[in-house]
């Protein structure tokens, strides 16, 4: 068991690491290289490509089967967005391997401090490790649910369905043989793009966890800030020596660039994760509205059985981007909140005043995470593109009815 939160943080990046090296993109290593494992990955998302396009040439030239042609589009999605998160990781593997120290930092640095410190951190690495089971459980279940339902149709209905939609050339899906064989290549694909996938969301997911983890540490910076204030304020009502008045002024001044400084630190963290994600935010929201509409116009048709798990996919990731998006609009209003009610500020010489009303209006100008740097990353995001979807479909079938 970890004896720190410094520790904790530090197994919950190993498993991370650790997802990541079996993708061959360890980024987080400063001894990182593209290696054999990284090509092999590549090249198995392109064969991917190849047969989805082989697959979408036999339905629309050859099958003339349109229906199959969306079912064939909603997987592809889910490749193209793990192909983003890997291209995006090694390109950007510097500041990935940043904003991994500058955590790392903080909780060294505040591990060290007072209770409450403590408890701010213990708790951000709780609610990250937290997240972080939610995932496997979920994608444990939504793999088990796409692969099983080809056995679940054969045994139960002696209905041949295939897990996934993409053809092999060569194959011939009408015998028994190729049969067994694509739906075993389907659910490979299946278990290695969802562990790929899972493995590329990870370190984003812990890094917007951490986001609250700064205004609660800022909280607290103002809570010490007031202690220091009410005892200025009884120094001087008590006539104490001087010499202990000016030591606690410079306490005070130095807590409050401090302070200044952190929000800083905030501001520059936030900047980094908005430059680094901001296509695999376009592509993920792009693709998933893509693989929604298809799979929704699908199973209104009747013609994928498995298209449930996949929706219920989709719908998961879309609102776990949109509400992680919400996080960090939530931490930017409480960072405007803290300014206004975590620190006795009429107290303050007007000239810390001053700096403390500059650092309020950072704060009301700090933008959050977008889609395209056009679309604010929200729940109200998430609502309005599910709205959007479902009035789309509908359009769709009209136009085929």
């Amino acid at each position: 068991m970890a004896k720190t939160v410094a520790q904790s943080y530090d197994k919950t990046i190993l498993f991370i690491k650790i997802s990541s090296a079996v993708c061959g993109a360890n980024v987080l290593s400063p001894a990182y290289r593209m290696n054999i494992l990284t090509w092999i990955v590549i090249v198995c998302i392109n064969l991917y490509y190849v047969f989805t396009g082989y697959t979408l040439y036999v339905n629309i030239y050859v099958e003339k089967d349109w229906p199959n042609v969306l079912q064939v589009l909603c997987y592809l999605g889910s490749a193209v967005q793990g192909y983003c998160k890997l291209l995006n990781a090694i390109h950007n593997k510097e500041s990935l391997r940043f904003l991994d120290q500058e955590l790392r930092e903080i909780y060294l640095e505040y591990d060290q401090k007072h209770a409450d410190y403590r408890y701010c951190l213990k708790t951000t690495i709780d609610r990250a490790n937290k997240f972080i089971k939610f995932m496997i459980i979920f994608q444990i279940l939504i793999s088990g649910s796409l692969i099983g339902v080809a056995p679940f149709y054969r045994l139960v209905f002696n209905q041949r369905i295939f897990v996934m939609q993409f053809l092999l050339p060569g194959v011939d899906p009408s015998t028994e043989y190729g049969y067994f064989v694509m739906n075993c290549m389907h659910c490979i694909c299946i278990i290695f793009g969802s562990f790929g996938n899972f493995a590329a969301d990870l370190f984003f997911f812990v890094v917007v966890s951490h986001v609250p983890m700064f205004k609660d540490i800022l909280t607290c910076k103002f809570h010490d800030l007031n202690d220091l204030l009410e005892e200025e304020v009884a120094d001087n009502e008590n006539n104490n020596n001087n010499n202990r008045i000016k030591d606690v002024r410079e306490d005070f001044r130095s807590l409050l660039i401090d302070i200044f400084k952190w929000h800083q630190r905030y501001l520059r963290f936030i900047a980094i994760v908005k430059e680094n994600y901001f296509w695999v935010l376009l592509v993920e929201m792009g693709t998933v509205a893509l693989s929604l509409a298809s799979t929704l116009f699908c199973l209104i048709l009747g013609t994928w059985p498995g298209g449930q798990s996949y929706l219920a996919y989709c719908f998961i990731m879309l609102y776990i981007y949109c509400g992680l998006g919400t996080v960090v609009e939530v931490t930017n209003d409480g960072f405007i909140d803290s300014c206004y009610t975590e620190i006795i500020w009429y107290k303050l010489p007007v000239s810390q005043r001053k700096m403390l009303r500059m650092m309020l209006m950072m704060a009301q100008n700090t933008d959050g995470l977008t889609i395209g740097s056009v679309i604010p990353l929200s729940m109200n995001t998430g609502l309005q593109l599910t709205k959007t979807i479902y009035t789309m479909t509908m359009m769709l079938i009209n136009f085929l009815e």
